[in-house]
């Protein structure tokens, strides 16, 4: 696997960057990504409002364009590690000067980090046409993993499952690109944090007939292709609602 420096900003795909940063003592990575397509800038969980985390996502976008150039955000649940930075953008893109979509459950609780822009809540299926070429973001319902409101996000031009906390790890041995043994940190993060057995079925059942070349949860490690198939059966083999 090719050698990153993750204090940079990372094209995983054309157009796609991965922004996150490590947390090596805490074994809690967090993964925001940015999607370029035309004229639109596509920020996904963006992430906490902590200096030391915002800092490192504000010096990647700006990497790769100005903030000011944001078009949208898409938070996939309602927690702090995902959404508290957005009043931040605001202060630099400005209010209601960009879109923000998320399930209708989590946009109830967007307002309460001093959001003040509008929210678009999606349902499931819901499709939001980006670019000229046909390419679409696929919004597929996930709910109670782990929250009520969850979903996915697809990108159907490059074959991402942008899946949020399924499929993340809790490692302090972090590495950008899943390795042979993420499987155990899936298990670590899954097992306590999912409630039933039926959702994570039912997660997988909507997925199936998916062509997925990539997969990149909001913490841990992306998922490549070669990896997927582990990674699911390890998914569907779990025994969660485990917390001892």
């Amino acid at each position: 696997m090719q050698k990153i420096d993750p204090t940079k900003a990372i094209e995983i795909r054309p157009g796609v960057w991965w922004l996150g940063w490590p947390d090596y003592d805490a074994g809690f990575s967090n993964n925001p990504y940015l999607i370029l397509e035309g004229e639109e800038a596509i920020l996904i969980d963006p992430g906490s409002r902590l200096e030391e985390h915002w800092s490192w996502v504000r010096k990647k976008i700006e990497s790769v364009i100005p903030i000011e150039k944001i078009t949208t955000v898409i938070v996939h649940h309602q927690d702090p590690d995902l959404c508290a930075a957005i009043p931040l953008i605001e202060e630099i893109v400005g209010v209601d000067n960009f879109d923000i979509i998320t399930s209708e459950r989590t946009a109830l609780f967007i307002p309460y980090y001093g959001v003040r822009t509008q929210v678009t809540a999606i349902t499931d299926g819901d499709r939001l046409e980006i670019g000229e070429n046909g390419r679409y973001l696929q919004f597929i319902t996930t709910p109670y993993l782990h929250f009520p409101g969850a979903f996915v996000t697809y990108d159907s031009k490059e074959k991402i499952l942008f899946s949020s906390d399924i499929f993340a790890g809790f490692s302090v041995n972090w590495s950008l690109f899943a390795d042979e043994y993420y499987v155990e940190a899936i298990k670590t993060f899954s097992q306590p944090y999912f409630p039933a057995k039926r959702h994570v079925l039912n997660f997988l059942n909507k997925i199936a007939n998916l062509e997925i070349d990539l997969i990149c949860p909001q913490h841990g490690s992306i998922i490549p292709k070669e990896k997927i198939p582990a990674a699911i059966e390890t998914l569907r083999n779990l025994e969660v609602g485990i917390w001892k």
